[in-house]
């Protein structure tokens, strides 16, 4: 399993014998790069070597940047991850469209059935999202996704929920339930680091992020990683629901104690091929399977069961 470190105060970061060296007021300490699938940079005062840069890259390490609100703004993913990787690309670039609508139909199938088995272990009834799930017809062109989502939402906080982007909470304004507030800004944040993770196994299966099945617009370039997360999500809804279950009186700011909690989700063990899988190999091997789909030497798309 490869290792998700998160630097959250002044520090310098640089190599020194294929490690990962972090030098700040408490010391020095190094995380081998072998080990390392994700480093989270979320300080505004860590330098961070050139070096060290190439290095992350040769070792296939995505890298994910803060912003001044310690919320993730960048991320710096290897430049090759495939040894086919530009024949792979000309064969994502001229994926049918039927191709690619029947690898949404199987996410959107997916993700329902995760919500589904999530709302059945945490209040005993699913609140009919299993007969949602057989209804997901090609390119889900009758939008069950959406009618999940509402039904999800309502069932897990109250028909009074409404989910934000990080977009949509900075223009919420100051009415915005405390509790929603910061429930909204836990999901943001372990989705973001998700979707970190998620590019990091598209760019190794030697596909482009930015080429999506489903998603789409000129300004993501992270389409594809919008698409494969969907089913994957409930990983970071359950954590979210467990920290906010655990601290009743949590501040409405993410404070670094916060976001270690949600960043535990990239140490879980998902459902792959009847066992029990690390994250990160479990979406490596998930990658593998749409670039086959997507090519064509293959229909059936296998999920990761959150």
């Amino acid at each position: 399993m490869k290792r998700s470190v998160a630097v959250q105060r002044p520090a310098r970061l640089s190599v020194e014998r294929a490690q990962l060296l972090i030098e700040n007021d408490a010391g020095r300490h190094t995380v081998p790069l072998e080990d390392l699938g994700i480093l989270v940079l979320d300080h505004d005062a860590i330098a961070v070597s050139g070096p060290l840069l190439g290095e992350l890259g040769e070792q296939r390490v995505a890298v994910v940047v803060c912003n001044a609100k310690h919320l993730p703004s960048a991320m710096l993913l290897p430049y090759e991850g495939h040894s086919l990787m530009a024949q792979t690309l000309r064969g994502q670039i001229e994926a049918s469209k039927p191709a690619k609508k029947q690898i949404w139909r199987q996410i959107v199938v997916a993700k329902i059935q995760s919500q589904s088995r999530f709302l059945q272990d945490k209040l005993g009834h699913d609140s009919g999202l299993g007969s949602l799930s057989n209804q997901v017809l090609s390119g889900d062109r009758s939008n069950r996704e959406a009618v999940a989502a509402g039904v999800y939402w309502d069932a897990l906080f109250g028909g009074d929920f409404v989910r934000l982007r990080r977009a949509e909470m900075a223009e919420s304004g100051p009415g915005l339930d405390p509790t929603f507030r910061t429930a909204n800004a836990l999901l943001n944040y372990g989705y973001a680091v998700l979707r970190a993770a998620v590019a990091r196994a598209i760019v190794l299966a030697g596909l482009h992020p930015a080429l999506g099945v489903h998603h789409r617009h000129r300004e993501n370039t992270f389409s594809l990683a919008d698409d494969l997360m969907e089913p994957l999500r409930v990983l970071v809804d359950r954590q979210v629901c467990d920290i906010l279950e655990g601290e009743p009186d949590l501040p409405q700011d993410l404070t670094p104690s916060l976001k270690r909690g949600v960043l535990t989700v990239l140490a879980a063990e998902v459902t792959w091929e009847g066992g029990r899988w690390p994250l990160d190999a479990a979406l490596e091997a998930y990658a593998v399977q749409v670039r086959k789909c997507l090519l064509s030497e293959t229909k059936a798309l296998e999920v990761p069961g959150a």
